[in-house]
């Protein structure tokens, strides 16, 4: 368990910028090649403003908020590292993608340190400006439907990291450094989600979680909780008892986890509006899966996302326990994890499908690549189909609806 922090932090509660226009603040002092920059940034869906001076570019960065900066480094009054750091080191503009450019200086290394998305060198082309467009683009693709989030999370540092990538997806944010500011939040506040570390200085964060779920008003809030620690089945299990519920690996990049949990939000919010259609439950009610996986953290992501469709699910940790369901239990279909200790998933298929009782049974393999050689082998080993990590729901729902019909 890591060192407990303090308890003496006040909670935090910070909102996030929030504009409808996607505004991009281009920092260059050739006036020619601003207006450049200008009209190519409104051709990419940008509104531009322009600043022509260092210290300029400061003030009105944290006074208009733009969601996106191209910044010259060789400018009047303040060079461009000196903007940069100084807009990295502010809460209100650390989360704004910024660009670098410069006729002279390619320390790209150096840019990326500081906390800019990416370096152009002078004289840029066509190709280079589309390049750097789209990588800003990029921090607009995902749809955050949630627009408040608490984090309960008593490593002072991790809890910031989260923070500053949900604030620079435009959610506000609320931190919570104990159990009891957490219920104190909560008493007063209203949240789309919560993400949740177990170990906190004050209450287990299991035992928070069924405070949390006790009251009415979050009894269907997304819990994410996010942990290092090796939960055994008794814990995932007493955690699924909470369909709104799902378990991170904390050694994900901060920025995949917002985006997992920006999926998982958004597919409680469909269930929520009823657009699952009940063609779903008719094909899988009553329908027997097992799911084969080694990390009981992956088999709880899947059970969770399929419980909704009465389903029955059984869980095995490798090949050779899977082996032993099979001739336990009667089973309409398998996800089969590829990558497992002992028997791994192509050893397993081979195993099963050498059995005339299953020569038939649907198997849909589960991979870490999107490879297409992976696909090959799958299918080569005894795999109906075939889908990659992180899985994409919709897509698993619509395989397993065409295997089970």
């Amino acid at each position: 368990m890591p060192a407990q922090r303090p308890t003496t932090l006040d909670p935090v509660i910070e909102t996030a910028p929030n504009s409808e226009q996607r505004v991009l603040l281009i920092v260059e002092d050739d006036e020619v090649f601003a207006e450049v920059l200008k009209d190519y940034a409104v051709e990419k869906g940008f509104t531009p403003i322009t600043a022509f001076r260092g210290d300029t570019a400061l003030d009105m960065a944290i006074e208009h908020l733009p969601d996106a900066i191209i910044l010259d480094i060789m400018l009047p009054g303040m060079d461009g590292w000196t903007v940069l750091k100084k807009l990295k080191a502010d809460p209100r503009t650390a989360h704004i993608p910024v660009h670098l450019m410069s006729a002279g200086d390619q320390r790209v290394n150096e840019a990326r340190t500081e906390g800019a998305i990416g370096f152009l060198k002078k004289p840029i082309d066509k190709n280079q400006l589309d390049q750097a467009f789209t990588r800003l683009n990029q921090r607009h693709d995902v749809n955050y439907s949630f627009k408040k989030v608490l984090i309960i999370e008593d490593q002072e540092l991790q809890s910031m990291v989260v923070k500053e990538e949900l604030l620079s997806k435009g959610v506000a944010v609320a931190q919570a450094f104990s159990g009891q500011q957490a219920l104190d939040l909560l008493a007063t506040d209203t949240f789309d989600c919560i993400i949740l570390d177990l170990n906190l200085p004050d209450i287990y964060g299991i035992d928070l979680l069924d405070q949390i779920k006790a009251m009415p008003k979050f009894s269907h809030i997304p819990v994410v909780i996010n942990t290092a620690m090796e939960l055994d089945q008794e814990k995932l299990a007493h955690i699924m008892k909470y369909t709104e519920a799902m378990v991170l690996k904390s050694m994900k990049s901060n920025n995949r986890l917002i985006d997992e949990v920006s999926l998982f939000i958004n597919k409680l919010k469909k269930e929520e509006q009823g657009k699952q259609g009940l063609d779903l439950e008719k094909v899988f009610q009553n329908k027997t899966i097992l799911i084969t996986d080694d990390d009981m953290r992956n088999i709880f992501a899947l059970s969770s996302a399929l419980q909704d469709y009465k389903l029955n699910i059984v869980m095995a940790n490798n090949g050779l326990q899977a082996l032993e369901k099979l001739k336990e239990t009667h089973i309409d279909l398998v996800l089969m994890d590829i990558m497992m200790p002992g028997m791994n998933g192509y050893e397993a298929m081979q195993a099963i499908r050498q059995q005339p009782a299953f020569k038939n049974l649907p198997i849909i393999a589960l991979t870490a690549k999107a490879m297409k050689q992976d696909r090959e082998k799958c299918i080569e080993a005894g795999a109906n189909d075939y889908i990659s990590k992180p899985v994409d729901l919709d897509k698993l729902l619509s395989m397993m609806r065409v295997w089970l019909s």
